[in-house]
């Protein structure tokens, strides 16, 4: 085993070692490594992605994790920056926050987890006049620094809690948006949540479901960095036995089916709503407490496969070009469990940032939606399948020319004139 790469020997959340295997999906290298050809290197390996099930609380996890600073080191992943739609809603998910948790207090602090480029917080001290801290460990925080956003380089965790704690007292809010899944210790992260946080204040967390990931098939969430598979039930429990209390639960679209979940220090002000208790329900009757639930992920996988190669195989055969569009974390992770990277000639990608890089392992290049008329690939697999729409629409003149999108989610489909 690499020295890159660590077991999780207990459950991430009740620690126990009562774990199953529910889902073995295709070893994966780090799914954002897009690198410069001088550095491709740092992204040769690939490591095993199998989810654990923990019989006793029932959480989904990774079987290990990958040293985080491989990962972090060097990122590319600005979602709110490269995803409008996303943007909107964090500055509608801040307002509610001011809105019903401030308790109209003067001199409100925010605190983000895994700030990324600042963008969230960047706008709650700017339209909101919130005093804001974010804390990054990748190379994104130069971003929010520039963009005079306070932010701390560092993962967050009790001790970095103690030092804010020192330096600028408690917070009204600790935000945690889409980074509480890629936590290597939970527990830990929670006791600095517990430590910073007002009597009064509220923990908001924003993690992708995973009961919609089982019931839509978003494969593109099992990467390296998404260390935990969330659902609501066994965050319940989670806090409850680290004193702290789930008190309100809200399902928003981002990532075609996330939570909110909102959380205070045991006995807080605020009134546990029947929302907790209705996502429970649900989750129970749809069975994700069953080991066997995940199979039908698998089954996908394999059928999808199937689908692409039987199409793509014959073009490559008459010498065509075959290229992909989108090159986030879970492109990736559709690229190693669909066999495609023997097939690609180059990804295309809208963010310029990634322009000139090569692929994780592959060593693919990544190309501007400008290449595609010159290359003319013969056919382009969306590897970003929830803005596959509007790639196609972005790129009408490619098929005007003759050219195929393959969309494999939610069902395959070949798009042509």
């Amino acid at each position: 085993m690499s020295p890159n790469f660590k077991k999780f020997n207990n459950c991430k959340l009740c620690n126990s070692k009562n774990l199953i295997e529910v889902l073995n999906l295709a070893d994966l290298p780090i799914g954002d490594k897009y690198m410069p050809e001088e550095k491709v290197d740092l992204a040769k390996e690939a490591y095993e992605l199998r989810i654990m099930m923990c019989q006793d609380c029932n959480h989904y996890q990774n079987s290990g994790y990958v040293d985080p600073d491989l990962i972090y080191g060097f990122y590319l992943s600005r979602p709110a920056t490269t995803n409008p739609d996303l943007a909107e809603a964090f500055k509608e998910y801040a307002d509610y926050i001011v809105k019903n948790f401030s308790n109209k207090k003067q001199n409100l602090f925010a605190v983000e987890a895994g700030s990324n480029n600042g963008i969230f917080i960047q706008y709650m001290k700017e339209k909101l006049n919130i005093k804001v801290l974010g804390v990054e460990p990748s190379n994104l925080y130069e971003h929010a620094i520039k963009n005079k956003v306070d932010t701390i380089k560092d993962y967050f965790n009790s001790n970095v809690a103690e030092t804010i704690l020192n330096d600028y007292g408690q917070t009204d809010f600790l935000i945690a948006n889409h980074t509480f899944s890629n936590i290597i210790d939970n527990i830990d992260f929670l006791k600095g949540v517990k430590t910073l946080l007002k009597d009064d204040g509220v923990f908001c967390m924003q993690t992708f479901y995973q009961k919609t990931v089982v019931e839509k098939n978003l494969l593109e969430n099992f990467t390296h960095e998404h260390l935990s598979y969330f659902y609501v039930k066994p965050l319940k429990s989670f806090f409850e036995k680290n004193g702290m209390e789930l008190f309100d639960v809200k399902f928003v679209p981002a990532k075609a089916g996330s939570i909110r979940c909102f959380v205070q220090k045991k006995n807080g002000p605020h009134k546990v709503l029947q929302s907790v208790k209705e996502f429970i329900d649900d989750e129970i009757k749809f069975g994700m407490d069953d080991f066997n639930r995940h199979k039908t992920i698998k089954l996908f996988i394999n059928e999808t496969k199937d689908k692409i190669h039987d199409f793509i195989s014959p073009l490559i055969k008459d010498g065509k070009k075959i290229a992909a569009y989108g090159t986030s974390t879970g492109a990736t992770t559709f690229s190693f469990n669909y066999e495609l990277g023997k097939s690609l000639s180059f990804f295309v990608d809208d963010d310029e940032f990634r322009h000139g890089l090569l692929s994780p392992f592959y060593k693919i290049p990544v190309v501007s939606s400008k290449k595609i008329k010159a290359e003319k690939p013969g056919a382009i697999i969306i590897l970003a399948p929830l803005y596959a729409d509007n790639i196609i629409k972005k790129n009408k003149d490619y098929l005007s020319d003759g050219g195929k999108f393959i969309k494999f989610w939610p069902k395959f489909e070949v798009v042509s004139n």
